[in-house]
């Protein structure tokens, strides 16, 4: 944790995205959560704005997992000849894991956000099979706002203890989704119910007008 703060110090926003595509690359410091509680530690020595923090990870997520779907589009049938997915995924596998993904694609896209040992997989074989960059975007945006505003706000408020922090994050990992997805869902709905009521304060105005008029 040490070296990822000492790292990050050089500028906190612009380290953190960096090292947060590195990560999605699979390359050191290997694991998301370090860089991401990292940008919470310097939220909470005002050397970063938490809405900053927040963005700079969320960009750097995005930055990272759009590479490996882009490898995936455009390598083509070449990407089952990588390591990493030769590995994994015997022809036989292959075989269901793409009749899996052709049907639940969406849920497999999701969902591989918060298993590490699937995800660059999941996203070079989403590149691969083509599915809509849009629709990846946006399903892989949804999944990082489930974590990424959490465990930035964990590591500004828990700035002291940060290991111990991160190893409860790892011991707690579904508890902890269940809680951001409760979360989100409330935001979400709170803005939807405000927009529905501006909404129809606008009609109840126009009549006022119309029946004036």
């Amino acid at each position: 944790m040490e070296a990822v703060l000492e790292f990050m110090a050089q500028g906190p926003g612009l380290m953190a995205f960096l090292l947060l595509v590195a990560c999605g690359l699979g390359l050191p410091p290997w694991s998301e959560e370090l860089v991401i509680l990292g940008s919470g530690y310097f939220v909470s020595e005002g050397n970063l704005g938490y809405v900053a923090a927040v963005c700079w990870c969320w960009g750097g997520i995005l930055a990272g997992d759009t590479i490996i779907y882009m490898l995936g589009r455009f390598a083509g049938e070449r990407v089952y000849n990588w390591p990493v997915l030769r590995s994994h995924l015997k022809p036989s596998r292959r075989r269901r894991f793409n009749v899996s993904f052709l049907k639940n694609g969406t849920k497999v896209v999701f969902f591989a956000r918060f298993v590490p040992g699937v995800r660059m997989v999941a996203y070079l074989v989403a590149g691969n099979l083509r599915m809509s960059y849009t629709k990846f975007v946006i399903l892989d945006s949804i999944g990082a706002a489930l974590t990424v505003p959490i465990s930035v706000w964990l590591g500004w408020k828990f700035a002291a203890n940060l290991d111990y922090v991160l190893e409860q994050m790892h011991k707690f990992r579904v508890p902890l989704l269940i809680l951001a997805v409760v979360v989100v869902s409330i935001v979400v709905y709170r803005m939807g119910t405000a927009r529905k009521n501006r909404f129809l304060a606008l009609i109840h105005k126009r009549k006022q007008r119309d029946e004036q008029g």
